[in-house]
């Protein structure tokens, strides 16, 4: 049988965070989500897609 290292107390406390912080958490998992992909799998022609996106997104944030 396998020890858990995590108490319960602990995983209660983590999804009562999770819960009340729903969004900051949704906006972490998306940049892990986008290094990761960035990091491991693009190849160039992806890598200048993603900066493209990055520069769309500059100009539009600039002109609000």
């Amino acid at each position: 049988m396998t020890e858990q290292k995590t108490s319960e107390a602990q995983k209660k406390a983590t999804q009562a965070y999770r819960e009340k912080n729903r969004e900051k958490t949704r906006k972490q998992s998306a940049k892990s989500s986008a290094k990761s992909y960035i990091n491991k799998y693009c190849d160039l022609n992806d890598l200048n897609e993603v900066k493209q996106w990055i520069a769309e997104r500059e100009k539009e944030l600039q002109g609000e």
